[in-house]
């Protein structure tokens, strides 16, 4: 069976429960004020039988000037309006606001009821469909009188015309506003709501916003209906688990948990009333009904001090409290004083940034995000945004509902992303890697015996402490420039110039150090024996340099001996399994301590590992 839901709107007074009454027989106004006022101060609900494959859900909402609160909470999510306009009155204010309203929220299909038909004269009917095709450009037009049944079976016919043929179930992430909430006994919480979007089944764990607390779908029913599962823009009653009705208040929103993320700033379009009767000011305090919530705001343009009737043109909102919402969500503007409608909101991107009002380049992402250039904008949000992990990317450019491996693709033909799913593009990349050569340089004419700079030092110079080193990591061996020695950074290019004075005692440092073969001298002995300026900074030059091997704290070997002790522990294990001390003592001729000393550094470096009977290759 096929649903939708289609909702009423109208000038006080128009007929609309009327109508909803005598197309489903059930009376929407339900309050004892509604009852003995006869508007409508809060949303009805009903439901047709169209047929066996329709069924449709109805949403009545107040046409009451003051109540407009309540009529924007209704028109979100569905996919008709029923306009009624009573022949007596013909168009009235709060037709024509509803009507606006109706535009702004891109509700595409709407059918006009002409009400009390059997109050007025043929010609009085005429000349009021005649009002509403040259006003309004609508055309799809039925008459209705609560006195004539028959008009009721025409106005059925005429929304079985226009039913939506199919039914959009290609989005997974569930959410919808909650626009009732009860208990029923022996079953507990039950909310009610028109969903926005993605598909929801029983036993799926939803949760409800601001309070991101988690719920568990335990009863799907739809027009009184049990299911398994309920679908885009459908009339939808959740039973729930893991809460209490004092928890969840008309206005929230429940959706697929670990989703929607709060925004006080949203970047919007904005479809300014044909109506405006004073321009709206450049960070105008108004209010922005967005959903069932009526939230203050500010309003920014970009470049502007002011906008006139009639423009369509880029801002952004700044809330004083955040949403929850989605790209391309709809909203409406009203002033606080006097109380109007002066504009349309189409969220354009949730995640606003706080930025200059003459920042044009930021303009130019906006009409990025309004176009849905998913590939430009993704190459322009990592370019200024280096190292964004890709969930995070996903998030903020809404790319919510393609997968990793679909962003990541595109992300490859511009970028890289490293293993710890942070991106760069590949612009950025070589702006990092020329920042990088212009730091190590300056850092070796500086410091011209040092081998490098430390790789924490450098990675706050280059501003990337926030990134993991695992990151930071792939990003320098991505650079062909520049080599890491243990945690120093330098350029492959550059290596330790010593002057001849250096140079002669450098020389003099590595020959003591090698007379010794496998007992090497402490850095007291060397200082003593080795004549010569600088002879303590030069030998841990060399050590940076990795000209002499740190085994532990104060035993150091060559580079030529410890390439010798590597080779002959080759040899050794080609043939044998496992080495001992008494191995080693035989391949090296040398003492106990430094023996252990040089076992324990191999098992450090992942040559060997250590087990019960001795040390083995890995």
């Amino acid at each position: 069976m096929r649903n939708l839901v289609i909702g009423t709107a109208g000038h006080i007074d128009h007929g609309k429960t009327s109508l909803v009454k005598a197309l489903t027989g059930i009376d929407t106004d339900t309050l004892k004020e509604e009852q003995e006022r006869g508007i409508t101060v809060n949303l009805g609900f009903s439901y047709l039988n169209l047929d066996d494959e329709h069924t449709v859900g109805i949403v009545d909402v107040p046409g009451h000037e003051k109540l407009i609160k309540n009529m924007l909470a209704g028109v979100c999510g569905i996919d008709l309006i029923l306009l009624t306009v009573a022949a007596d009155d013909g168009i009235m204010p709060q037709t024509r606001e509803h009507m606006e309203i109706i535009k702004f929220l891109n509700v595409k299909h709407v059918i006009v009821v002409i009400t009390k038909i059997d109050l007025v004269s043929e010609e009085r009917i005429k000349e009021v469909k005649q009002l509403i095709k040259e006003e309004f450009d609508l055309h799809k037009i039925v008459e209705f009188s609560i006195y004539k049944s028959e008009t009721a079976k025409d106005v059925k016919c005429v929304i079985k015309d226009n039913i939506r043929k199919e039914r959009d179930t290609s989005e997974e992430i569930f959410r919808m506003p909650i626009d009732r909430v009860f208990n029923v006994k022996g079953q507990g919480v039950v909310i009610t709501g028109s969903s926005l979007s993605g598909v929801v089944r029983v036993s799926d764990e939803l949760e409800i916003l601001p309070t991101k607390k988690k719920v568990k779908v335990r009863g799907i029913q739809s027009f009184k209906q049990p299911r398994k599962e309920a679908f885009k823009r459908m009339r939808v009653a959740l039973n729930l688990g893991g809460v209490k009705k004092e928890d969840i208040k008309r206005g929230k929103i429940i959706a697929t948990k670990d989703t929607f993320s709060p925004s006080k700033i949203i970047d919007v379009k904005i479809k300014v009333s044909h109506n405006l009767e004073e321009p709206i000011k450049n960070l105008e305090e108004v209010k922005f009904y967005y959903l069932a919530n009526e939230i203050k705001c500010r309003v920014k343009f970009f470049n502007r001090k002011h906008i006139n009737e009639a423009e369509t043109v880029y801002g952004q909102l700044l809330l004083d409290e955040p949403i929850y919402a989605s790209n391309k969500d709809l909203g409406v503007l009203r002033r606080i004083n006097p109380i109007k409608t002066i504009a349309g909101i189409e969220i354009i991107n949730i995640f606003g940034e706080y930025v200059n009002r003459k920042d044009e380049s930021y303009k130019e992402t906006l009409i990025l995000f309004d176009e849905n250039d998913s590939r430009s904008l993704i190459v322009n949000y990592v370019h200024n945004h280096p190292f964004v992990k890709l969930g995070e990317l996903k998030q903020k450019l809404n790319l919510l509902h393609h997968t990793n491996e679909e962003v990541g693709d595109l992300i490859r033909e511009n970028g890289v992303i490293f293993n710890d799913h942070t991106c760069l593009t590949n612009e950025k990349l070589k702006e990092f890697q020329t920042n990088i050569i212009l730091l190590l340089e300056n850092y070796h004419k500086q410091y011209p015996h040092e081998v490098g700079m430390k790789r924490q030092i450098c990675q706050q110079e280059l501003q990337l402490a926030e990134i993991s080193n695992k990151a930071f990591n792939e990003f320098l061996n991505l650079c062909d420039e520049v080599k890491v020695i243990n945690d120093r950074v330098k350029l492959a290019r550059f290596s330790i110039m010593y002057n001849k004075e250096e140079q002669k005692t450098v020389e003099l440092i590595m020959k003591y150090i090698e007379r010794f073969e496998f007992k090497p001298p402490k850095l007291e002995d060397i200082m003593k024996h080795v004549k010569g300026r600088n002879v303590k900074s030069l030998y841990f030059s060399l050590i940076k340099e990795e000209e002499l091997i740190k085994i532990e704290q104060d035993i150091v070997l060559t580079k030529k001996r410890y390439e010798k002790l590597r080779s002959q522990l080759d040899q050794f294990f080609k043939n044998h399994d496992v080495l001992d001390i008494k191995d080693m003592r035989e391949l090296i001729n040398s003492s106990r301590k430094y023996i252990i000393a040089y076992l324990e550094h191999l098992d450090k470096v992942g040559y060997t590992r250590r087990t019960e009977k001795g040390r083995v290759k890995k």
